[in-house]
């Protein structure tokens, strides 16, 4: 993407504009030990996560079940003790909503949707998830991109007062963009240290990867809906996309996640994180809920096909809620999801 260019004079009033902002706002990053631009004391970051948490239970409710609260709490609870900021209260919560995804809050609070959980096939990807999560409140991301935003918005304001309406929406694409690929930047760093606590805990790094997979399976499914219903696919990638290209996570977490010896001391448990999510609400469309089965496959030849012939949603469902997208059959012996 090409930007006008702007006044020599403007740059030079903007930088000593960051200059002044930085010297008043550095400390030092929890996960690095390096000076970070903030704007947000950790005091400020608490009240911050507080008043959010609070809202968000106001939009969206907690997911009526206390023994999977307990669960995953506790997965959570263990991370977050060997993380880089152990010190610090953490909130771990399940929300009852039917989109896939998982979020953070500044100064410790933590969500995962059921959305999220039903496509999720062991204790180690749950782990992995929430592990990302804690990574982005350690190295204070939430924080960061507030400062940014908060510093940008400044900028901005003062510089688009100093040259042409052209220049200032030229300053305005800039400043989003840069928002953003810190956003990504993020989102890379965030999946290292979900790595780093997996083999802290003792369990294997590679169920980051997982993790990362479950997203691309998402994806490729998505794209495959979108063909069969004439539209395109919500995947995004490009300069304005928040979350980096799932190729490109894919390839920086196993980089990473190499790095790091895990412990050995747990397993991935795919059986008991099934058993814990059995009889959860599954969103099938719009007008339509179910819930998520698990059984064992006892039968030997038994295909997703044949399973679709028992459940409410079609083969290829099936085959993402398992992890077995795009071709894939049940395991003979293993425990498998459908929705009745």
């Amino acid at each position: 993407m090409e930007f006008t260019k702007m006044n020599i004079k403007n740059i030079s009033v903007g930088s000593l504009i960051v200059l002044a902002i930085t010297l008043a706002g550095c400390s030092a990053n929890p996960v690095t030990g390096k000076k970070d631009f903030t704007l947000i004391s950790k005091d400020e970051e608490t009240a911050m996560g507080a008043q959010g948490h609070r809202d968000i239970l106001k939009t969206m409710k907690r997911y009526n079940n206390a023994s999977l609260q307990a669960y995953v709490n506790g997965i959570g609870q263990a991370l977050a003790r060997k993380s880089h900021r152990s010190g610090i209260r953490y909130t771990f919560t399940v929300l009852d909503d039917p989109s896939v995804n998982a979020f953070a809050l500044p100064g410790g609070y933590i969500y995962i949707t059921t959305g999220l959980m039903a496509y999720l096939n062991s204790e180690g990807e749950l782990a992995g998830v929430l592990g990302h999560e804690i990574g982005h409140v350690t190295a204070r991301h939430g924080v960061k991109q507030q400062s940014a935003s908060i510093a940008s918005a400044i900028l901005l304001d003062i510089l688009a007062k100093k040259t042409s309406a052209g220049n200032a929406r030229s300053l305005n694409q800039f400043g989003t963009a840069l928002i953003r690929g810190y956003g990504r930047d993020h989102e890379l760093q965030a999946d290292q240290l979900g790595a780093e606590y997996l083999a802290r805990v003792g369990y294997q790094p590679q169920s980051m990867i997982d993790v990362v997979r479950v997203l691309k399976a998402q994806e490729e499914f998505d794209k495959l809906q979108a063909r069969q219903e004439g539209r395109k696919p919500r995947a995004y990638h490009g300069v304005f996309s928040t979350h980096p290209s799932n190729d490109k996570r894919l390839q920086q977490v196993i980089g990473a996640a190499k790095r790091f010896k895990s412990a050995g001391t747990r397993s991935t448990n795919h059986d008991g994180y099934l058993k814990h999510i059995n009889g959860m609400k599954y969103r099938i469309d719009k007008r339509h809920n179910g819930r998520i089965v698990v059984g064992r496959a006892t039968t030997r030849g038994l295909t997703y096909a044949k399973l679709a012939r028992r459940s409410k949603v079609g083969e290829q469902r099936l085959r993402l809620l398992n992890g077995m997208f795009p071709k894939g059959q049940p395991v003979h012996g293993r425990l498998v999801k459908i929705i009745n």
